[in-house]
C-alpha cells in the first residue's frame, strides 16, 4: 500500500480543513460533469463526513444530482512544484482529499441554517450575525454523506511531517525529488 494515502478521519479532517474549494463529480450519462463549490463539512459521532454546499436549483448540476445522487468529491491545497536536478525528476508537494457518497437536497429550514452555518465557519471564525430560518428560505442547500474518503499528503515538508507523526503515522522522510536525484547521482557514478 502507498505510504502517502491516509484513511483515518483525523488526518482527512486535517487536510480538509485547509481546502478552500471542493470539486463535485456528478454523473452525466456516460460522462462526468465536474463543478467547483464552496463547502463546509462536519464529522459525526460515527466518524462519517458530511459535506455541505449551496447553489442554484435550476442549474445543470442540480438536475444531474437529482437524476443520480451518487457523486465524487475532490479537493486539494498547498500545491508546490518541486524541481529536481533532472527535468524528468520533477515532483510536487500537496495535500488532497478524494471521496464519494450520496447527495441530497436539504429542505428543512433548521437543517439549512445548520448547513450554511457550518459552511460559513469553514471560511470565517466568527459570523457577525447568526443565520435565521427566514434568511435561508430561498437558498438551496445540499448535503453529501461520504461513504468513502481518503487523503493524500505528497512529499510532506517538515511541518507536515511533524503533524502526521502527532496523528500517529510513521513516515519515510525522503521525498520523490530527493530520491530521484539520489538515483540519478548513483546512476552517473556507475557509468
Amino acid at each position: 500500500m502507498r505510504n502517502d494515502i491516509y484513511f483515518d478521519p483525523m488526518t482527512v479532517e486535517w487536510v480538509m480543513a485547509h481546502c478552500d474549494i471542493a470539486r463535485l463529480g456528478v454523473q452525466d450519462g456516460d460522462s462526468v460533469y465536474v463543478v467547483p463549490v464552496h463547502f463546509g463539512y462536519e464529522l459525526d459521532e460515527h466518524q462519517h463526513f458530511h459535506l455541505y454546499f449551496h447553489g442554484n436549483a435550476a442549474g445543470q448540476r442540480a438536475s444531474l444530482m437529482q437524476a443520480n445522487p451518487h457523486i465524487g468529491v475532490e479537493m486539494e491545497t498547498d500545491y508546490q512544484l518541486l524541481p529536481a536536478l533532472q527535468d524528468s525528476a520533477f515532483s510536487a508537494r500537496f495535500r488532497s482529499v478524494i471521496g464519494k457518497g450520496v447527495v441530497k437536497e436539504l429542505t428543512d429550514a433548521a437543517d439549512k441554517v445548520h448547513a450554511l452555518t457550518v459552511m460559513m465557519h469553514h471560511y470565517v471564525a466568527r459570523m457577525p450575525h447568526p443565520l435565521t430560518e427566514a434568511m435561508v428560505e430561498q437558498v438551496h442547500v445540499w448535503r453529501v454523506d461520504l461513504d468513502e474518503v481518503s487523503c493524500k499528503v505528497k512529499n510532506p515538508d517538515h511541518d507536515w511531517q511533524m503533524i502526521l507523526k502527532q496523528l500517529g503515522h510513521a513516515l519515510e522522510t525522503t521525498d520523490a525529488v530527493t530520491a530521484s536525484s539520489q538515483k540519478s547521482a548513483a546512476d552517473e557514478n556507475q557509468e
